[in-house]
């Protein structure tokens, strides 16, 4: 396994948002964790990524401990998360964006004038990233002006920015069309595919999650009721309950 979880837990208040949760992704793959709205999905994602701290239990990464580590500190190890919401610069240009980030992961102040050896090394390996998302032709127009579905592949982009072994990707269809999804998705699997990336997503689209996973995890309660492939998952009799019955239809 690349990450594991053992026995993570977190409550707020009285409610016990993830109870003793112990989670295997495997190297390579796409895992994706579903369940109904307040199943812990995302606090069980923010656990992992080291945005709130757990009550009890560790993170492990390719065998080290990792619990409670900044997102910063988790990138220089190769964990990266992506966001709901896009973390672009809005104001820069698609390959400053993604230039920035490389210069942040080789401690390049922005600040500071590069020589032009390293400002082309810089630029070069931007572009690669950027043709890695299909955004090679786009270099130059200002990430405010992308469509959502380019925006959100320009996020993955600075992600990849970051040479990742894992991204952990939050709700990475939310608020598209249906083209959008279908790109983003195709996206995902080529970034499993062909740049060996191990990929865990929370999603509530659940038809493309069953398209896309090599393993599903599913929640309720702040505890996994079901994990396994996505056949299995589709006829699990307690995944059926927690959707109502009909839901995975799709």
């Amino acid at each position: 396994m690349i990450l594991q979880t053992n026995d993570l837990s977190k409550s707020f208040g009285g409610l016990k948002a993830v109870s003793n949760v112990s989670l295997g992704i495997k190297e390579n793959a796409i895992h994706s964790i579903l369940g109904p709205n307040g199943a812990g999905k995302t606090t069980l994602f923010n656990l992992i990524t080291g945005a709130i701290a757990p009550a009890n239990g560790s993170v492990h990464f390719k065998g080290k401990e990792i619990t409670g580590w900044s997102p910063d500190k988790l990138a220089t190890i190769g964990v990266v998360r992506t966001f709901q919401r896009t973390s672009i610069f809005r104001h820069l240009s698609v390959l400053e964006n993604v230039s920035l980030a490389i210069r942040s992961r080789r401690g390049l102040n922005y600040k500071v004038r590069i020589s032009r050896e390293v400002d082309d090394s810089v630029n070069e390996e931007a572009f690669k990233c950027l043709h890695d998302v299909g955004l090679d032709k786009r270099d130059g127009i200002l990430a405010d002006k992308l469509a959502h579905g380019y925006q959100r592949a320009l996020d993955i982009a600075i992600g990849l920015a970051l040479k990742p072994m894992l991204i952990l990707m939050d709700e990475p269809l939310a608020g598209m069309s249906r083209g959008d999804r279908e790109g983003i998705a195709d996206l995902i699997l080529k970034l499993r595919n062909e740049l060996g990336l191990t990929i865990v997503i929370v999603e509530h689209d659940v038809g493309m999650v069953m398209k896309l996973s090599d393993t599903i995890t599913v929640m309720q309660h702040g505890r996994i009721i079901a994990e396994g492939a996505p056949e299995a998952i589709r006829e699990d009799e307690n995944v059926k309950k927690a959707y109502l019955h009909g839901s995975f239809a799709t």
